[in-house]
């Protein structure tokens, strides 16, 4: 199908109600980074409140929009990571310093305003799930542990390291459309035995362990194409090196295996499939090439013109298709419309 880039604010979606089939996203981290566009400061950026109720309101806010602009029976998968508390209260309050690490202490005695007791977890993703149960009665339908495989080091020494963050699945109402069965994954050796011996039991009819009440045969335990995921998704982050021409670096873009999973298995073939923190668009990308339309909103200027470049470059389309990249078009071969209008001519 085909993606669409847009420069807009992710609590105020210039789209309409009910027109959306699946969002998948993964909002800024708090206090983490202060997002550029410009070389300044993006002006409305998620993530620099100058504490977690603020950051986690703020969410609520979006979230809100979001559900406005879901069709029914769509999905919301959102990605969120955790932080932990440091003498440091926000980026709005330092600017880009102090932006090392989860454990920084430095800096001086009561600069810390999350409420929260320093190097603890702030729990965002928990306060975020509880208050959209709570507050925007969305229905959460599972918690999904995204396992970094790989992960970057981790120089805390005094705990295990930080090696997983969430995706959440909410709805909004029980039924929904769902297509699991694009998902699912192969069984491990000893399971396929299982099945096989299984289903060469349940062919022989003249064995009534095999039959059910009114004489036919029962059907399989074992689905013939596979499981479905556990709810552990161990999925390696994906590094994106930007062509230099665009001057835009970006440092955490969601995993493309964690959106196909979510729009393969969540979103019909044709349907359209959202991303409000657009990104660099790896959700938009991943919809076009599995035949949706993908739309991927982005407040700032830089990453919305990188967007642009790739979700139209055939090498990041190959990648999400998993198939080797094309070879580069020859700089003299000439444009397939000259060859057209001569043809025409």
């Amino acid at each position: 199908m085909t993606a669409v880039v847009l420069q807009g604010d992710a609590a105020h979606l210039p789209l309409a109600d009910a027109s959306v089939d699946l969002i998948v996203t993964s909002p800024p981290y708090f206090g983490q980074r202060d997002y550029r566009d410009g070389g300044e400061s993006l002006n409305g950026q998620i993530g620099g409140e100058a504490t977690p109720r603020e950051y986690i309101a703020a969410l609520h806010a979006c979230t809100a929009e979001w559900m406005r602009v879901l069709k029914p029976e769509g999905s919301l998968f959102v990605n969120l990571g955790d932080k932990y508390a440091t003498r440091y209260s926000s980026i709005r309050r330092r600017g880009r310093a102090g932006l090392n690490g989860d454990d920084d202490s430095r800096g001086r005695s009561g600069q810390n305003r999350t409420g929260v007791g320093e190097k603890s977890l702030l729990g965002l993703p928990s306060r975020y799930m509880l208050g959209c149960i709570d507050d925007l009665d969305l229905i959460l339908r599972k918690d999904i542990i995204w396992s970094k495989t790989n992960g970057l080091p981790d120089k805390a020494k005094d705990r295990v390291g930080s090696t997983h963050e969430y995706l959440f699945h909410f709805v909004l109402r029980p039924v929904y459309y769902s297509n699991t069965d694009e998902i699912r994954e192969s069984y491990a050796a000893w399971t396929a035995k299982a099945y096989e011996y299984e289903q060469a039991g349940y062919s022989r009819r003249d064995n009534p362990a095999r039959m059910d009440r009114g004489g036919f045969a029962k059907p399989p335990a074992i689905n013939p194409l596979g499981k479905l995921p556990g709810s552990v998704w161990e999925i390696t982050p994906q590094p994106l090196m930007l062509p230099d021409w665009l001057d835009v670096e970006h440092f955490a873009p969601m995993p493309m295996e964690m959106a196909r999973r979510c729009v393969l298995g969540w979103s019909p073939p044709g349907g359209t499939v959202l991303d409000p923190f657009g990104g660099v668009g790896t959700t938009a990308l991943v919809a076009a090439a599995f035949d949706r339309t993908g739309v991927s909103v982005e407040l700032g200027h830089d990453y919305s013109r990188a967007a642009l470049w790739r979700v139209s470059d055939p090498g990041e389309r190959a990648r999400a298709l998993q198939v080797p990249k094309p070879a580069p078009v020859p700089r003299e071969q000439g444009s397939l419309f000259d060859l057209n209008g001569a043809a025409s001519a």
